[in-house]
């Protein structure tokens, strides 16, 4: 739970709503607050677990309104910016920013529509995502070109999450994100930028940087174009 944060005037609290979850975060990992050089406060939301959020259908509005009293609760305890450990909470987005009076950004998916007006209409945009079998329309706020690749769900990383397991080896978990991306190359060799919808997929960008022709965004992204008056 959270408590009141101690930072100085002007500094940059980041408060995350956290699944219910305890598998390993490494640092890049939004859960890891060594991936921040900024304070940052968690709140946990019991039941809120990877089968509820990670869905092709709407939440159900138990689960909106936790996320909704507890998005309240880091803005008392100090938060200055919202986020989330989900990037299938993008739904949530409009009904999270009502409730509080600071920024909110539920997922790397809100960097779509600038990604759009940069690249323009035609722009092939790839999404990898935690699961691609459930990535709804309701997800994306976008309507131009997209190729979506998901984790397999045969790899480590994912069984690692959907399983909510106690032992995670980076290396095989940086494999499968590479794979994906090179899965998603092979489909749309012309991608002018990449969105990592999955909050566990950041601390194996360095898997994958090298040599593309593309730029890799993620949930840090959007929270930095969120602070920096919307520049990518």
């Amino acid at each position: 739970m959270a408590g009141l944060a101690k930072h100085a005037p002007g500094q940059t609290v980041l408060g995350v709503l956290m699944l219910d979850t305890n598998f390993p975060r490494p640092v890049g990992d939004i859960g890891n607050p060594d991936s921040f050089d900024h304070p940052v406060i968690y709140r946990r939301l019991p039941g809120a677990v990877v089968s509820r959020v990670v869905s092709d259908e709407p939440l159900p509005d138990d689960l909106a309104e936790l996320f909704v009293n507890n998005a309240r609760a880091l803005e008392d305890a100090g938060a200055t910016v919202i986020s989330t450990s989900c990037g299938f909470l993008y739904p949530l987005q409009d009904r999270l920013q009502a409730a509080v009076s600071v920024p909110v950004v539920t997922s790397a998916l809100c960097l779509l529509p600038a990604l759009r007006g940069k690249l323009g209409a035609d722009a092939p945009i790839g999404i990898v995502t935690f699961d691609a079998g459930r990535l709804s329309p309701h997800h994306i706020p976008d309507d131009g070109p997209l190729v979506i690749e998901g984790l397999a769900r045969a790899d480590h990383l994912y069984r690692v999450i959907t399983d909510d397991l106690a032992d995670l080896d980076q290396t095989q978990a940086g494999s499968n994100v590479a794979d994906a991306i090179e899965r998603l190359k092979s489909r749309a060799p012309q991608l002018m930028a990449v969105v990592l919808e999955c909050t566990n997929l950041p601390p194996y960008r360095r898997n994958i940087v090298k040599n593309q022709s593309f730029s890799i965004y993620d949930i840090h992204d959007a929270i930095n174009h969120l602070q920096n008056e919307h520049k990518l």
